[in-house]
């Protein structure tokens, strides 16, 4: 088990949670035995074509025994991460001034890079229909007709936890070939579906769908093993490769070599750890979401279930929690300690919401979510006894 309830105080006191999507997990033993193994033997150098040889396969593997997809190994290329990846790959396949579409809410950086390099984020909010989220497929139509060159498809979608269905890929794919755009598809919280609908690969369903397709995959998230700075590039169109093999070098070069051997034990020998992972997530966060349905009425607070991930996306907008002075992340940490991130940093969707990261020992999530559900309680009595009984200093956690 990665953990057991006696390791942790049901009653725990000072700060709960992260703002970074990792988890408060050991990760699995492979991984531990393989790096230590590495550096008994020694020395680590730099990323070579013999470890770039050894990490395709065993990503290839990993692709194929989980979802029967196997990319020719030399279209998979060593990235240190997700968003150097990204990053290069906006760098050298969409023009500068040319605007990219990324789905609110959306993983920080897919706003926050493209900005910085002169790309412009076009917005376009998912659209909450009762207990699950659909895309905008008008709007993200009138995105790419209005000179957009590339779509961000976040896939499970951090931080709503959406899996996208294999209706929502055709459309996806019909609107983009019919704008000869291009799909940044992120797909490294892929082993982590907690729901019955599995995960598809965007590019592995057609030919049409590979040949505009850049996928984003790695061992990272589901493993715990984002320090060790090994992801990957898919390329399933031969001229991106060509491009790309080019323009590659130093963004490939940054690649750790104890992220190979990371990325390489944790597919072979980690599969029975992310099962034993994934089904405690699956029931911290029923757990958690049922805490918060129950009390949805007395709080305000409103969330819905994710299909996939460890993170939990809450609409504070009616918690009485929020305060004018403050991010909404700033104001939960200030009546409960609880660590958060911004919703406002996943785009304009996101005002009003913040993202926790449930990856933490039940008994904390648990402590977490009482204080939580106590704070916007109180919050709400205050504002319901009138004027100069605001949120702000009331819900403190000692």
């Amino acid at each position: 088990m990665p953990f057991t309830a006696d390791q942790h105080e049901e009653t725990i006191l000072g700060d709960i949670g992260r703002s970074l999507a990792e988890m408060e997990f050991e990760h699995p033993p492979a991984v531990t035995a393989a790096l230590r193994t590495a550096l008994e033997l020694g020395p680590v150098g730099y990323l070579g074509d013999e470890e770039i040889l050894r990490m395709q396969g065993a990503v290839g593997d990993w692709l194929a025994a989980s979802y029967g997809w196997r990319p020719a190994a030399e279209t998979i290329r060593p990235v240190p991460d997700l968003v150097t990846g990204f990053r290069a790959i906006l760098t050298h396949f969409v023009p500068e001034g040319v605007p990219v579409i990324v789905p609110t809410p959306g993983y920080m950086p897919f706003l926050s890079v493209p900005q910085s390099i002169n790309r412009p984020a076009i917005e376009v909010p998912m659209i909450e229909d009762g207990a699950h989220w659909r895309y905008d497929f008008a709007g993200i139509r009138a995105a790419f007709a209005g000179g957009a060159r590339l779509l961000v498809l976040c896939n499970p979608h951090n931080p709503i936890g959406k899996v996208a269905a294999e209706e929502d890929l055709r459309e996806i794919e019909c609107i983009v070939a019919e704008f000869d755009g291009l799909v940044f598809a992120d797909e490294i919280h892929a082993p982590l579906v907690l729901g019955e609908r599995p995960h598809v690969v965007y590019a592995a369903r057609s030919h049409r769908a590979a040949a505009h397709t850049i996928t984003a995959t790695s061992a990272s998230k589901a493993f715990n093993i984002p320090g060790t700075k090994c992801g990957q590039l898919v390329f399933t169109n031969p001229d991106h490769l060509r491009h790309w093999r080019r323009v590659a070098h130093w963004h490939e070069h940054a690649t750790s070599v104890l992220g190979v051997i990371a990325t390489e034990a944790a597919y072979a020998g980690g599969r029975a750890w992310l099962d034993e992972i994934v089904e405690d997530l699956r029931e911290t966060l029923r757990e958690a979401v049922a805490a918060l349905h129950a009390s949805a009425e007395r709080t305000g607070i409103r969330v819905i279930a994710p299909e996939a991930t460890y993170l939990l996306w809450l609409d504070l907008r009616d918690s009485g929690l929020l305060r004018d002075d403050v991010s909404a992340a700033r104001a939960v940490y200030d009546a409960t300690r609880i660590r958060v991130t911004d919703g406002a940093d996943c785009g304009s969707a996101g005002a009003g919401f913040v993202r926790f990261n449930a990856a933490l020992p039940r008994p904390r999530v648990r402590a977490a979510m009482e204080r939580l559900i106590g704070a916007a309680e109180a919050a709400r009595a205050a504002e319901a006894d009138g004027p100069g009984h605001g949120a702000a200093g009331l819900h403190g956690v000692g």
